[in-house]
């Protein structure tokens, strides 16, 4: 039964040995391509990460490279992953790994937390995985796993379960034969077996020892959140050309999307207190984009520019070379249909 946290941890062991994804940080379990790969993976599906990762380390393949880069450089390669705060504190965190521990990556948890933009979960990722340090991790994969093995009352996302959660893979983990085996089979089944709906208990390793499983509650646990409804957004966007293919974007500045380049978007009124006025002259395409909890649909307009404040702020673009700027996905989308409507 769940008391029993070292038949737990075996079964994982020896499920996570034989079922694993051939993932590309797993070939040699370097410590910065570990870093690297559970900074993308926060708030990330794993089919988008595929994507990003291996551009993103072959651009800047050690902790010396990101650490020398721009950080215009870095959320260029990043874009289109979205939640851009976490590229910087991935610079940030380079930096700071080059500067006070020499370019190492340490393994300590510790010593990883005092490092900027790593909190306890991404340590305990670094020191297990990489290192095979006895330390817990707790995403939110391994939430669900842990609280349906020890039927844990509390709701998905909450402080209680994660509270509850914590000493409960911390008791695994101290159980355990490989750490960095444990760790991320909790979070391989999290992610293929014990699903947040309809998991498959026939499946998985642990079942016998489920509590949630022998109350047939497997489905019950974690409970449910309360659902914020989402906001819907109609937005236009102004594609404005110079003549040469270029278009007009403005450069944020301040802020979670500082440095990132975006559209003029709105009622041609204010953007960041530069004004701004344009003429639409017809309307070429709709998409719609998700951006936390609101659904918005874009709507892309032609126009022309009528007036511009000289701030500085404002740059003519060239669609080829944005691959290699910082610009937030719908950029991309709009950029694309326009560049095919042309």
């Amino acid at each position: 039964m769940p008391d029993q946290p070292g038949r737990i941890a075996e079964s994982i062991e020896f499920w996570f040995d034989r079922y694993q994804r051939p993932l590309p940080w797993r070939l040699s379990y370097d410590p910065y391509l570990v870093w690297v790969s559970e900074v993308m993976l926060q708030q990330t599906r794993m089919e988008v990460v595929l994507r990003y990762f291996s551009p993103f380390v072959t651009r800047f393949p050690d902790v010396r490279a990101l650490a020398a880069a721009s950080e215009e450089d870095v959320l260029a390669a990043w874009s289109g992953l979205g939640y851009y705060r976490r590229a910087r504190m991935l610079h940030a965190g380079g930096r700071d790994i080059v500067e006070r521990f020499g370019g190492v990556i340490p393994a300590d948890p510790l010593s990883l937390q005092t490092i900027a933009g790593i909190g306890r979960y991404t340590a305990g990722a670094i020191a297990s995985i990489a290192y095979r340090q006895r330390a817990p991790i707790v995403d939110g994969n391994v939430a669900r796993v842990v609280s349906r093995i020890f039927a844990i009352e509390a709701a998905v996302g909450s402080h209680k379960l994660m509270a509850a959660a914590w000493p409960e893979a911390e008791r695994l983990v101290n159980s355990c034969s490989d750490p960095r085996a444990l760790n991320q089979g909790l979070m391989e089944i999290g992610a293929l077996v014990c699903t947040p709906q309809k998991p498959d208990c026939d499946s998985c390793p642990v079942r016998v020892e489920c509590r949630a499983v022998a109350t047939g509650r497997a489905n019950a646990l974690p409970l449910p959140k309360e659902r914020r409804v989402a906001t819907r957004m109609v937005v236009p966007l102004y594609l404005i050309d110079d003549g040469r293919g270029r278009f007009l974007m403005r450069r944020e500045r301040g802020g979670l999307m500082t440095s990132m380049l975006h559209l003029p978007h709105g009622s041609t009124a204010l953007l960041g207190g530069r004004l701004l006025s344009v003429v639409e002259r017809e309307l070429i395409g709709s998409f719609r984009h998700t951006i936390t909890t609101r659904n918005v649909e874009f709507r892309l307009h032609r126009a022309d520019l009528r007036e511009i404040a000289d701030s500085g702020e404002y740059e003519w673009i060239d669609p080829e070379s944005l691959a290699q700027l910082p610009h937030p996905s719908y950029v991309a989308k709009a950029v694309a249909i326009a560049v095919r409507r042309a």
